[in-house]
């Protein structure tokens, strides 16, 4: 894997610490969705990570070319719900605090919900958030 740099995107650094992390999930990718679809075939449990958003904190300093940013992360996690509650432990285990980069502070919780049920699988759907700075 290539250095990480202030601002970079972790997006592939959040797949691969979960494929680490959290032995419930029988994939993890890049979501391509936005909201639960019918037609999934990834095995499952499953998890998808999308940057949520990237947003400037304050004015960038004047003397040098540096800006604060946070970064959020949203991840799914589609899994029967009988795995439910195992399988989100394993992720907050995975995320909470992790140091992705000397750039970027430890991960930070931000929220999850539940997006929706179908039949018996679960979609549910965390954000995640760290500090950075462009430069």
């Amino acid at each position: 894997m290539s250095e990480i740099a202030s601002g970079d995107d972790l997006t592939l650094e959040v797949i691969e610490r979960l494929r680490a992390e959290c032995p419930l999930l029988q994939s993890v990718n890049e979501a391509w969705f936005a909201e639960p679809i019918d037609d999934l075939s990834e095995e499952l449990p499953a998890a998808f990570v999308y940057i949520e958003n990237d947003a400037a904190e304050g004015s960038a300093e004047t003397l040098r070319p540096v800006q604060a940013l946070k970064q959020v992360y949203g991840v799914w996690i589609v899994t029967p719900r009988d795995r439910f509650r195992e399988l989100r432990k394993q992720v907050r285990r995975a995320l909470f605090g992790h140091d992705f980069s000397p750039y970027h502070d430890p991960m930070e919780y931000q929220s999850g919900q539940q997006a929706d049920v179908k039949g018996r699988y679960v979609w549910w759907l965390e954000m995640w958030s760290t500090d950075t700075h462009i430069r």
